[in-house]
């Protein structure tokens, strides 16, 4: 297939800034980014709340509908919403021909693993009761899809009934490896190193004394017996992809891998990237969604 030049620029972009040695000094400063829509998008977007925080919806652009996709951002669990979400997730909802909601739960320092579940946890339960169950999907990227796999756990584990249809984007499965230190062989991403990855995860547990292990914050170690067929999309380049595949052999183990998409030439967030798959790739999802 071969990556587009627009991606590779972007690449070199990072690699060149040195962008992604921001999520450490970031992380230790609690540093929030968090971008709202701008231009065209701005009148796609709307803006609610929920428990003093803002939720974004954006609706297909034939006008609004009673279908609705949950999509928790990536960030590390140290960033905010990008312009890159909005744009992505917009298009998205045009392929799905549904509307996409976007929590901006809180995050470290002004809140933990506990807080940041409870808040989205709660959030989405209001979602699901205005729409109702059969409406309603559920998906993330990288730390959203952490967190997309942390509320089904939890409300498997409630007895509640969760939504069909499920959507992972580089999911962050396994934050365990933050014990142990990375080498310059493990660095080959160049959106995020995983000399990031400890101080991230130190911000999000912080003192809450949740276990590193715990199958709310590893979600590599859960039984996935309980939850619905998951759907994967990935990318061979993504130091989080031999995790990602630990995870989707164990999904398929216990009869919940729907979809597995893995491209062999792009790394992590890759689908948020000026790239000509990311289109195809979102209708392909957007398939899976509808």
């Amino acid at each position: 297939m071969g990556t587009s030049l627009g991606y590779k620029a972007l690449q070199g972009f990072f690699r060149i800034t040195r962008y992604r040695n921001n999520m450490i000094k970031d992380a230790a400063n609690g540093e929030q980014r968090n971008a709202l829509p701008k231009g065209k998008q701005a009148a796609r977007w709307e803006r609610s709340e929920f428990d003093g925080r803002a939720v974004w919806t954006c609706p297909p652009k034939d006008g609004a509908t009673d279908r609705v996709y949950v999509h928790q951002h990536g960030g590390g669990y140290i960033y905010g919403i990008a312009a890159i979400h909005y744009m992505s997730l917009q298009e998205l909802a045009n392929h799905a021909e549904m509307t996409v909601i976007m929590p901006d739960y809180p995050l470290p320092p002004q809140a933990r693993a506990p807080e940041i579940l409870e808040w989205a946890d709660r959030q989405f339960s209001a979602t699901i009761e205005q729409y109702g169950l059969e409406n309603v999907a559920l998906g993330g990227c990288s730390a959203g899809g952490n967190l997309t796999l942390a509320l089904l756990q939890r409300r498997a584990a409630r007895g509640d009934d969760n939504p069909s249809k499920i959507s992972l984007w580089s999911p962050w499965v396994d934050l365990t490896p933050a014990d142990a230190p990375p080498t310059k062989a493990d660095d080959t991403e160049a959106l995020i190193t995983p000399f990031g990855l400890e101080p991230a995860v130190g911000a999000y547990i912080g003192d809450s004394g949740m276990d590193r292990a715990d199958p709310v914050i590893s979600p590599l170690f859960a039984d996935l017996s309980a939850l619905p067929t998951l759907n994967i999309v990935t990318g061979q380049q993504d130091i989080l992809y031999p995790s990602i595949c630990d995870f989707a052999d164990k999904a398929k183990a216990a009869g919940k891998l729907g979809e597995f998409t893995a491209e062999p030439d792009y790394g992590h967030y890759w689908m948020f990237y000026p790239a000509p798959d990311r289109h195809r790739t979102l209708k392909q999802i957007a398939a899976l969604l509808a």
